[in-house]
Parts: structure tokens; C-alpha cells; sequence
């Protein structure tokens, strides 16, 4: 039989039975969200502070500094919040006043805003990522 461990792609990191990967390139929100989808996951969902701070940390780990980074939060329904991986949207770290739809069109969630908080943004910024899958 032998024991069977569940692992990362190559490259991917793992935590808490998920496994991340930072993608250093300039896509928006959506090109980001296909890329994911692509390699096997979704742009990273965020469900307590211990995944906050796991991710936080990565981002500084490998691009050397806290990039304003997509993750997979938007409200595709005005001002209610979803994840592009299905799960639910019930922890937040929003930045002070956000998010505040400034212009009527920041439907897409960034975050390491004003340091280390969550900013809703126009989608068709361009940003670095994090995808996640559930292993």
C-alpha cells in the first residue's frame, strides 16, 4: 500500500492543506484569474488571519517587498463580495474607508494596500498575483 503524502506542483508552496504560488507578472484581474485556472486553482481566497498573515509573508518572501497583489475577491454583484474559487467571503481586512468603489468601477480586490490591507480596484490595473488550489 505504502503511504501516500499529497504535495505541491513544482513551485508551488503549501500551507494549511492548500498549495500557493506568486506569479511575478503584470496581468489584470481577470488574465490573472485564467492563468490560475490554467495551472490547476483560482486566484487565492483569504478565510482567517493565519492565511492573511501565511500569504503577507510569502508575497514579502518572494518578490522581496509588500506588491500590491491580486488575490481572487470581487462583487460581481455591486458591493457583495465573492471569491473566484466558489468559497465563501467571510473574513476581510479591508483598508480604512474601503472598500469605497471609487469611480463606480473597482470591482476587484487587491491586497498589501497602504502597507498590508485589502483595497478594492479597478480590474483592468495590472498587479502580480497569488493563485491557490485545494490539494
Amino acid at each position: 500500500q505504502g503511504l501516500f503524502c499529497n504535495i505541491c506542483p513544482l513551485g508551488w508552496t503549501w500551507f494549511q492543506d492548500r498549495c500557493y504560488l506568486f506569479v511575478d507578472a503584470e496581468l489584470d484581474w481577470a488574465e490573472a484569474e485564467q492563468y490560475c485556472i490554467s495551472h490547476g486553482g483560482n486566484l487565492a481566497s483569504i478565510h482567517c488571519q493565519e492565511e492573511y498573515a501565511f500569504i503577507r509573508n510569502f508575497i514579502f518572501h518572494v518578490a522581496g517587498n509588500s506588491r500590491r497583489t491580486w488575490v481572487g475577491g470581487y462583487d460581481g454583484i455591486e458591493k457583495r463580495w465573492l471569491w473566484s474559487d466558489g468559497s465563501s467571503f467571510e473574513f476581510a481586512h479591508w483598508h480604512n474607508n474601503q472598500p469605497d468603489n471609487s469611480g463606480g468601477n473597482q470591482h476587484c480586490l487587491e491586497r498589501n494596500y497602504g502597507g498590508d490591507d485589502w483595497n478594492d480596484m479597478l480590474c483592468t490595473n495590472t498587479r502580480p498575483f497569488i493563485c491557490s488550489q485545494d490539494l
